[in-house]
């Protein structure tokens, strides 16, 4: 009777606790980074006598998370994967935008522009309107080139300060994850449940994915790192700051920004994906090799051209004045020669001298058509630019849309395993309840019984 009691007793509890457990994942039912809880159970040990065994009941042996940790690895990668291409992607559409207004309505006109001014010039080789036009013409599309690579510059500098931005977020999470590993180890040193607590860090890891790769380094003596790339993040009782710092590159002088780790000259390393990495090969790779096709095709430009107006005789009957700037070595350099500059009858249009020659000019408007930009007209070295950025825009598009939906399927495996079904919990609840009502029934029973003994006794 008295084993009976005892029986219905832990049966209760157990119960209880399962009704507990059940009623914490309906209320978190949307609550993010939730995983799902259930109380396991298992016979109590039984008494054994020299011809049987008999029950004791049962006992509550822990809470476990519902979590499949191979799918939270897989997740975190395809976040990784995904927030490169989404921040590429969204860093050159914005740029596209610029290129393409570019495009329509700037530098390809003003290319068309300084062709067509020369070709009236060759209608009227002494005519002080005509080589104005040519000036305004030739500045209108060196400032085009100016204000195309200003923009990238722009992006760069966009890129730097989502740079800033990112580290600062990381630097969060790094600080709410060494709180939360503190308290992780205290509760578990005075045996309480963490279950939520590791939640929550879970959920900060699956955000920090989405930033660069990452590992989880689990110790035997219970102690935790978090790395990204192959840097340490944070471990117990410590977590490492991630800024933008000054290098000096110390062949050639220059100073850069990296992401350094504790304010030291100490780059961040093992970075393969996520939009730290996106960032990084847009300021210091895609951008810059954008702006070096711009400054080899404006060095292109000054150089033919020059050489063609070279031969000329100007206005003041004498040659050899170059129409651009002769040590052009880039677009932000790139504009008309001192002397065309200040006095426009420096440009040269006869080739002898002589009345009426106009052939300087009519080499100039040929230009238009040779195909002596890399083996391309300069309209179509300029487009072929262009393109590669329209390509690559569309690249990272269709990879940020591929690697995205990757990333959702997986977190929906995850979700199916971890996540709560309000439908499973109330038939949950409906079936604990049932068992508990029947536990308290046993107690009862075993009450009523041990009250007959007693009055039997008296």
């Amino acid at each position: 009777m008295f084993n009976m009691l005892s029986i219905g007793k832990k049966a209760v509890m157990a119960n209880e606790k399962q009704l507990e457990t059940t009623g914490h994942n309906i209320a978190n039912a949307n609550t993010p980074g939730y995983s799902r809880q259930r109380v396991i159970q298992e016979a109590s040990l039984p008494i054994s006598m020299p011809q049987y065994n008999y029950g004791t009941g049962v006992d509550l042996v822990r809470i476990e998370r519902m979590r499949d940790l191979q799918l939270d690895v897989d997740f975190r990668r395809h976040n990784g994967n995904a927030g490169y291409w989404e921040s590429m992607a969204r860093h050159l559409t914005e740029l596209e935008k610029n290129v393409l207004e570019t495009t329509e309505f700037g530098i390809h006109m003003r290319i068309n522009n300084f062709f067509n001014s020369w070709e009236s010039l060759s209608n009227n080789p002494f005519s002080n309107i005509h080589k104005m036009e040519v000036v305004n013409a030739t500045n209108q599309m060196t400032e085009g080139f100016k204000d195309l690579y200003r923009s990238i510059e722009e992006k760069k500098k966009d890129a730097t300060r989502a740079l800033q931005t990112s580290a600062d977020r990381i630097n969060q999470i790094a600080q709410e994850m060494e709180k939360l590993m503190t308290h992780i180890s205290l509760e578990e040193m005075n045996n309480r449940p963490v279950n939520d607590l590791l939640d929550k860090f879970d959920l900060l890891v699956d955000e920090l994915s989405a930033y660069g790769n990452i590992q989880i380094h689990k110790r035997e003596n219970g102690t935790m790192s978090v790395y990204l790339g192959t840097d340490e993040l944070v471990r117990n009782g410590h977590a490492n700051t991630l800024n933008l710092i000054e290098k000096q590159n110390m062949s050639t002088g220059e100073t850069t920004l990296v992401l350094a780790w504790n304010n030291i000259d100490n780059p961040i390393g093992g970075l393969i994906t996520g939009s730290l990495k996106a960032l990084d090969d847009l300021r210091s790779n895609i951008l810059p090799e954008y702006q070096q096709k711009l400054d080899d095709l404006v060095v292109q430009i000054s150089q033919h051209v020059n050489a063609v107006h070279m031969q000329g005789i100007n206005g003041y009957g004498s040659g050899g004045i170059a129409l651009f700037n002769p040590d052009v070595t880039g677009v932000m350099n790139f504009q008309l020669s001192n002397e065309v500059s200040s006095d426009f009858n420096f440009i040269a249009t006869s080739l002898t001298g002589a009345t009426g020659d106009n052939q300087i000019a009519l080499m100039m408007t040929d230009l238009r058509l040779e195909k002596i930009f890399d083996g391309q007209t300069l309209t179509e070295s300029f487009a072929d630019i262009i393109y590669t950025v329209g390509q690559d825009v569309k690249f990272s598009i269709n990879s940020a849309d591929r690697t995205s939906l990757v990333a959702k399927q997986t977190d929906n495996f995850r979700e199916s395993v971890k996540g709560v079904s309000i439908n499973e919990e109330t038939t949950n609840l409906l079936k604990f309840q049932q068992a508990y009502q029947a536990a308290a029934k046993i107690i009862s029973v075993a009450d009523e019984m041990i009250k007959t003994i007693i009055g039997l006794v008296r």
